[in-house]
């Protein structure tokens, strides 16, 4: 057995994992959406196009909820023989694509092209052809070496279309879920071998950055089993680790598993797999991803270039985030926008000639200033205090005062401390940064009832 922590470092993790938090890959998060109109989401466009500096662009293509990979379970993916169905959502993306890019001015460079989880098991190598070249049309791709184009494979369940296929369109990111190796039926001997064959197949098609997500916090999910699938994943060694904590994203109460606290076990299970990814030489970038030295989040975070939004962490600083299919969300600096999240509106709307929004927010001056301070807390794991005060002309004490009050047990404690006009979070903290970010979050469960606005000073 691995040496999981001090008992101190387990009980400090585990009250802060139980304090909640969102995903806060975008901020407000989606539960603040509202209905929202496609004339709020054109003018949002404009004035980012109007910037002195337009922000650079991100693309992300959404399938629905049924089609899609689930990071923490087998029990979702694709239906078989939905090649018909798979073509028709890909010729109502290039519609979309084309009203969509038409907002958009030709000279904003576009550096990532992600799938969503699922995709490539639904799509062929070919239909996602027509996709990039409907993208080259209506966006200024950077090919030549400034363009990420990321998609996710699953060990169990093979895509469409070769791997060589895919990497031949440019793909060159991987994200490898573990949710269909999650079967207690299946030895752990071979799920190694699994994980292991589909990385060499990834490696000799020409990928060269892979990502494994490893799920923890399960229903009788057990810290022997946990430790050994961490065991396959470090001899497997991909560039980056991702930790996903299933609990969070379950709608169910902690429970206790022989007389320990649910969040104690989530505790014990990501320090051990903390404290054994930085053996094996890989760095915490923030939250749950881990990732080699030389890897570009890493050197992002170093130059102050790492971003997070809804796709999760990215090394091209600020950028915008537009979405394309069933419930797709868009991300650009005045608002947040969603595509309808049922099939049947969003293929109306496209066959109506409308572009999809449905529903969304436009960001105000505090939700900025709060995106902000989040973005510090989960990308750097600080807090520029005096920087803030200086930019947004507030007194971050008197702001803030009602989160620092929520935070008092975790400066009492250590997991946070005052630095050269900074907050910044010690290594456990960091791994419960969604904690930390809560506090700031005016719009939480907690505190939908009575929203508190900064104020800036003078």
């Amino acid at each position: 057995m691995t040496d999981f922590g001090t008992p101190c470092d387990i009980e400090r993790l585990a009250r802060n994992l139980g304090r909640g938090g969102g995903r806060y890959a975008l901020y407000p998060p989606p539960r603040s959406f509202r209905p929202f109109s496609d004339a709020r989401f054109c003018s949002a466009v404009r004035d980012s196009n109007g910037d002195p500096i337009p922000a650079q662009l991100a693309l992300h293509f959404d399938i629905p909820a049924s089609y899609r990979s689930s990071f923490c379970g087998s029990e979702s993916g694709p239906r078989p023989a939905g090649g018909s169905r798979a073509e028709a959502y890909g010729h109502r993306l290039v519609r979309e694509i084309g009203l969509t890019g038409s907002l958009f001015d030709r000279d904003r460079d576009v550096v990532h092209v992600s799938l969503a989880p699922g995709m490539a098991r639904w799509m062929s190598a070919t239909q996602m052809e027509e996709l990039l070249s409907s993208l080259d049309r209506h966006f200024h791709l950077r090919h030549l070496g400034g363009l990420d184009l990321a998609m996710t494979v699953e060990p169990d369940r093979t895509p469409v279309s070769p791997l060589r296929d895919w990497s031949a369109l440019g793909f060159n990111r991987v994200g490898i879920g573990m949710g269909s190796l999650l079967g207690s039926d299946t030895p752990l001997e071979q799920r190694g071998t699994r994980l292991q064959a589909t990385i060499d197949a990834l490696r000799d098609a020409g990928f060269a950055n892979l990502r494994v997500e490893l799920p923890y916090g399960l229903p009788h999910q057990e810290i022997d089993t946990f430790e050994a699938m961490l065991s396959i994943v470090l001899e497997a060694s991909p560039e980056r680790v991702g930790l996903r904590n299933c609990a969070a994203y379950a709608d169910v109460a902690p429970t206790a598993t022989n007389g320990v606290s649910s969040t104690t076990l989530q505790a014990r299970m990501l320090l051990c797999a903390a404290e054994r990814l930085k053996d094996a030489g890989y760095l915490h970038v923030g939250l749950d991803v881990f990732a080699r030295p030389n890897d570009a989040l890493v050197l992002a975070q170093r130059r102050g270039r790492l971003y997070r939004d809804a796709l999760g962490f990215g090394v091209h600083g600020p950028t915008d985030l537009i979405g394309f299919g069933v419930g797709a969300i868009s991300q650009l600096g005045g608002c947040h926008a969603q595509n309808p999240l049922d099939l049947a509106t969003w293929e109306t709307r496209l066959d109506q000639g409308q572009r999809p929004i449905d529903h969304g927010i436009e960001l105000d001056a505090d939700d900025r200033i709060r995106a902000s301070v989040l973005q510090g807390i989960l990308c750097q794991g600080e807090i520029a205090v005096n920087e803030l005060e200086a930019r947004c002309s507030l007194d971050f004490k008197e702001a803030f005062a009602d989160a620092l009050i929520a935070l008092a047990p975790l400066f009492e404690e250590g997991s946070l401390f005052w630095e050269a006009g900074r907050i910044r979070l010690d290594p456990i903290a960091r791994l419960s940064a969604r904690a930390v970010a809560s506090a700031f979050d005016r719009h939480s469960w907690a505190n939908l009832g009575a929203p508190q606005q900064i104020r800036a000073s003078g």
